[in-house]
């Protein structure tokens, strides 16, 4: 996968490679997984009047530590955006090559932006990032970025490596935290692995945060409702987990 997919994509590739070494050849295929729920209604942005943040740092600052998350998660490196003129493996159709990106990356016009990636126990991951917006610009950008996701509720991709990977985008029920907050689940799928991930998308004043959970099973929901509650509340500015 490239590597301006999130933390899903990175643990995909590692775990297809280590997956198919390990097992060589499986008796019969996985039966087919089945169908993701369809979405709910678009969820509007409350109106903003607050000053936006517009310090990097501050807004890193402001994301989950590893004391705030379940045990046996480590940070990743700092995430290095690849270079403008990178070209990134292609999806089809082009623009879901979004999904799972970095809410900064996905919708431009951003005045800061932070991220940070977790890494956990047999290819688990939690990736959390942020961007704040102009006050005005706040609701249009999320709105874009859940039309983004209802409009690839199934696309497909390769990795680096020319791997086929297949996606698929269900509903999900919203974590009740944040002015407004909306969820989804995505399906990944390449050389009979499967992973799991669960997002929510989270207005915090005129700061839009998105926090990714992904495992090879099923994620409980409620692990995503309380990290999306945490980080809600370190934006904030409220001290404690």
């Amino acid at each position: 996968m490239d590597g301006v997919k999130r933390g899903c994509g990175l643990m995909l590739a590692t775990a297809t490679t280590v997956l198919l070494a390990a097992c060589g050849s499986a008796e019969s295929p996985a039966p087919p997984a089945p169908e993701l729920p369809g979405f709910g209604p678009v969820i509007a942005a409350k109106p903003v009047t607050g000053a936006p943040i517009t310090d990097a740092d501050r807004l890193q600052d402001r994301l989950l530590t590893s004391t705030n998350l379940p045990p046996d998660f480590t940070a990743l490196p700092a995430r290095v955006d690849p270079p403008a003129t990178a070209q990134a493996p292609p999806t089809d159709p082009a623009e879901c090559a979004k999904v799972l990106t970095p809410l900064g990356a996905q919708r431009p016009g951003s005045l800061a932006k932070a991220v940070v990636q977790y890494t956990g126990p047999n290819f688990s991951s939690i990736d959390i990032d942020a961007a704040s917006y102009p006050n005005d610009a706040v609701a249009l950008a999320f709105s874009e970025l859940q039309a983004t996701v209802r409009g690839c509720a199934h696309y497909s991709g390769t990795d680096a490596t020319d791997i086929k990977i297949d996606y698929r985008i269900g509903g999900l029920a919203a974590p009740a935290v944040g002015d407004a907050a909306a969820a989804f689940q995505v399906r990944t799928t390449s050389e009979g692995l499967t992973l799991q991930s669960s997002v929510a998308i989270v207005q915090v004043g005129s700061t839009l945060t998105q926090v990714a959970v992904t495992a090879p099973e099923s994620v409980d929901i409620q692990v995503l409702n309380e990290l999306a509650a945490a980080q809600v509340r370190r934006l904030q500015g409220v001290s404690g987990p």
